[in-house]
């Protein structure tokens, strides 16, 4: 088998950390994103970047070219001008299925989200199911990934509420009853890592959640307890929530937007106890983790065995 894969919109959180499993594994990596200069600190991994754009098609046969295995992780927390939810989400996935189909490509792994429904009122999340739908009528070996959370140093969970509660000591929470099933970001790169090759998953759709529910006020609390913060916080009722999203989704980087209020009205956890499949390892918990995410990459002793363990996982692969 080649060992070669392409990581398409690879050069965030979720492909840095699939990218470099997969090059300890043995993998030659391609990351194809809109602006590889912002990814040039992975050519010292031996990481190779490609310019492409999945919303026109540009650049992704050079992209998928030669790869064995393609991984999309295309994917939009909130839309801005022609980088929109069905753009980038849906056309940008007819637009690599054609392209893979093309190279040849004999194995495609697509990330989709915990949620992603055709009947949902978020564009997000209708988006997200029609993208798994061209997928499973393309003519590939495919794989569906549905995560929840994903949080790790550096995510865009934990990271977004440290910021939002640094100063003031009192803090509004939005959703504060939502539940959620949050996943380590090493034990979704491992799923993804270890597919790469195994018939077995293929034409399947796999959730990726971590082993305990919180709600989004539990999981808040607790970062603010890691951190010895003391805060007070009050719960929004959604109609000024829905005044405070339509406000800031107008920032460049808004940390709330109408689409996402409406994921607030439903839980993210898993559809049945298998919340993380067993052939991919067993998935960390969050108290064991959470205390390194926060405190700037100081690995705990915890973090050190769990990587202790993920290694020994790949030993035994």
């Amino acid at each position: 088998m080649s060992k070669q894969i392409s990581i398409i919109g690879g050069s965030g959180f979720v492909g840095r950390a699939i990218a470099r499993q997969a090059i300890e594994q043995g993998f030659s990596v391609t990351i194809a994103c809109r602006h590889p200069e912002r990814a040039r600190d992975l050519l010292i991994h031996g990481v190779r970047l490609v310019k492409a754009d999945v919303c026109s098609g540009r650049g992704l046969d050079e992209a998928v070219q030669g790869a064995t295995c393609v991984i999309n992780l295309v994917g939009l927390l909130f839309e801005r001008g022609p980088q929109n939810f069905a753009a980038a989400h849906v056309h940008g996935t007819e637009h690599l299925l054609a392209a893979c189909e093309r190279a040849g490509t004999k194995q495609y792994i697509h990330m989709s989200a915990l949620g992603a429904d055709l009947g949902s009122l978020s564009c997000y999340a209708h988006t997200k199911a029609e993208a798994e739908q061209r997928v499973r009528t393309s003519k590939l070996k495919w794989s569906i990934m549905r995560p929840s959370i994903i949080y790790g140093a550096q995510d865009s969970f934990f990271n977004r509420f440290r910021e939002l509660f640094a100063l003031a000591p009192v803090a509004p929470l939005i959703g504060g009853n939502t539940r959620f099933q949050p996943v380590w970001i090493e034990d979704v790169a491992r799923a993804f890592v270890s597919c790469v090759g195994r018939r077995g998953v293929n034409g399947k759709i796999y959730e990726l959640c971590g082993p305990e529910v919180y709600s989004l006020r539990e999981l808040t609390e607790m970062m603010l307890q890691e951190l010895g913060w003391k805060r007070l916080l009050i719960d929004v009722p959604q109609p000024v929530a829905g005044i405070m999203a339509r406000l800031m989704q107008l920032l460049p980087t808004p940390p709330l937007t109408r689409d996402q209020l409406i994921l607030l009205k439903h839980d993210n956890v898993a559809s049945s106890k298998n919340a993380f499949p067993a052939i991919f390892g067993k998935p960390a918990a969050l108290a064991d983790i959470l205390p390194a995410c926060l405190q700037m990459n100081r690995p705990t002793a915890q973090q050190v065995k769990l990587d202790r363990d993920r290694k020994q996982f790949w030993a035994k692969s």
